[in-house]
């Protein structure tokens, strides 16, 4: 029997009753796993408008001989556009030029592996854990602390479930990645004047686009699946092949209900993400706020980052180096009391997903979750 209202009234009383869970959606949302993306996107326009008159201040001479500016700028000013000219632009001589580009691929793809290694030890524990801790939340009232919480989810369980995440994912890295080869051997042809090869990449990048497309589009049914494969997984300790089978044999067999509560979870999903916007400008002063300890807490590891870089480079990329390491952890925090309102979201679907889960598991039967004391607000 689909009864998402039901559905909706026992999330909502697991989010409010069961504090715990907040730190595991909160850490789940800063790795990377949150349904809503709390990027605030910083930057884009200041207002600034720079004009002729303003060039004065900088003393700008117009050439392009190699002095560019005036020897009164500023020490720092003066290093950066020395080492600019010195080590930054003979990479982008006709010569070179091929080389630059690959190597800037594989340096961010090998900086985006590690980053992506990194949050998947927090993240996929944290994932497995929720689930686990809501599922036994949902069976017999129980409520564990953090280290129980945590031990649930740091095992073979969180492996398999990024296994998981790796296959499904596969075939678009494949795609993005021929992507990047066919615009690596356009601009190389390029470079080297030879246009032969254009009209056939470039309708081979049209293709890619389109799968993509294609992809994004099966995606979305995988999306669902995957709802189902991750807590066979998680909740019944069910292989990689296993998990497959069995989330396949459970979407199949209760299709209609796992399409409407997807259904209902999308316009959940738009309605918070409307309520999210007008939060996070509540929240603009609290982030104001926080831009204290998050530069606190940026300084340390933009130090450590400091002094590791210097023993292999030196000048302005170490300073690059160690801001950009800085930066990252400044936004972090600054953007901390969004993040945790946007796991609020995840913990609540979380929830959703899981009851489903359950109830197809016992033949559409919903468990009775025990009560406690504390009573939830009604839902608006």
């Amino acid at each position: 029997m689909f009864d998402i209202g039901k559905k909706i009234s026992r999330a909502w009383y697991t989010v409010w009753n069961y504090k715990i869970l907040w730190i595991f959606a909160f850490l789940l949302a800063l790795a990377g796993g949150s349904t809503i993306n709390s990027g605030g996107g910083g930057g884009g326009g200041t207002g600034y408008r720079f004009n002729a008159d303003q060039s004065d201040q900088f003393h700008w001479n117009g050439n392009w001989d190699g002095n560019r500016f005036e020897s009164n700028m500023s020490s720092w000013m003066q290093d950066g556009v020395t080492w600019f000219e010195n080590d930054v632009m003979p990479l982008f001589t006709p010569d070179r030029v091929i080389g630059t580009i690959v190597w800037t691929i594989v340096i961010l793809f090998t900086i985006g592996l590690i980053i992506n290694l990194l949050l998947a030890l927090v993240r996929y524990p944290t994932e497995t854990s929720l689930m686990r801790l809501v599922d036994e939340y949902e069976a017999d009232g129980s409520k564990k602390k953090f280290k129980q919480g945590w031990a649930l989810g740091w095992n073979i369980r969180a492996f398999r479930i990024w296994v998981i995440d790796l296959i499904i994912g596969a075939p678009g890295l494949l795609i993005a990645l021929g992507v990047a080869i066919g615009g690596a051997i356009l601009a190389f042809n390029a470079v080297k004047g030879d246009f032969s090869f254009a009209p056939g990449m470039i309708g081979l990048m049209i293709l890619a686009g389109f799968l993509l497309l294609l992809l994004a589009i099966v995606m979305i049914f995988v999306g669902l699946w995957r709802q189902f494969i991750v807590r066979a997984i998680a909740i019944d300790d069910a292989s990689i092949g296993e998990g497959f089978k069995q989330g396949w044999a459970m979407m199949a067999h209760n299709f209609k209900n796992a399409f409407l509560t997807w259904l209902v979870m999308l316009g959940l999903k738009i309605g918070f993400g409307i309520a999210f916007f007008i939060a996070l400008l509540v929240l603009i002063p609290v982030m104001a706020v926080m831009m204290i300890p998050g530069a606190i807490v940026g300084a340390i590891p933009g130090a450590i980052a400091f002094g590791i870089s210097s023993l292999f480079a030196s000048g302005p990329v170490v300073w690059i180096i160690s801001g950009f390491i800085a930066l990252m952890f400044f936004f972090t925090v600054v953007a901390s009391p969004a993040t945790l309102v946007g796991s609020w979201f995840d913990l609540f679907s979380s929830s959703i997903w899981t009851q489903t889960y359950r109830e197809m598991k016992a033949g559409s039967v919903p468990p009775v979750l025990q009560t406690s004391e504390i009573v939830p607000p009604p839902l608006a």
